[in-house]
């Protein structure tokens, strides 16, 4: 298989033991470059996310309980497309912060219905404010053309089966 641009790229820019690695034909696979960049995109969010303690998914799902109050953690790990076991230990984590709180649902006492705290908002919109400061420059980084066409691929790629 022909090497891309990106190989090269990869292969220049990371060494190793004094040698460049050599990333043969990962650099063409589409999931190996959308996992790269997300990586990079993830760790930039991460960085301006630090001061308040928050990582991209405990971003998300502060976002979506406090736009959906009274949301399960099982639609709510629907939601994110995991499983409810992975998003146990964020939302966990969340309660023990401060963040939100669970509840017990009256219908069904083996879900929780899970709600923003209100001593949670001033730091959510601490975070928002960084957040969509962070997208304004990320999307900056392509023209608006790319940006349409780069939703139209990951959804394309997203829907795909």
């Amino acid at each position: 298989m022909k090497r891309s641009n990106a190989a090269l790229k990869l292969k220049q820019g990371v060494e190793t033991d004094a040698r460049a690695i050599d990333f043969d034909e990962l650099p063409s696979y589409v999931g190996y470059l959308v996992r790269r960049t997300q990586a990079k995109i993830f760790g930039e969010f991460e960085a301006i996310l630090a001061g308040l303690d928050l990582t991209p998914g405990s971003y998300g799902v502060l976002t979506l309980v406090r736009a959906n109050p009274g949301i399960t953690q099982v639609a709510l790990a629907a939601a994110f497309g995991v499983d409810k076991s992975t998003m146990s230990p964020v939302v966990v984590r969340l309660e023990r912060r401060g963040l939100i709180r669970r509840e017990v649902l009256l219908s069904d006492r083996r879900c929780h219905a899970l709600y923003l705290e209100r001593a949670a908002e001033a730091t959510y919109l601490a975070a928002r404010e960084k957040v969509r400061a962070f997208e304004g420059g990320l999307a900056a980084r392509l023209t608006k053309t790319e940006q349409r066409d780069l939703a139209r691929l990951l959804g394309k790629l997203q829907d795909a089966r």
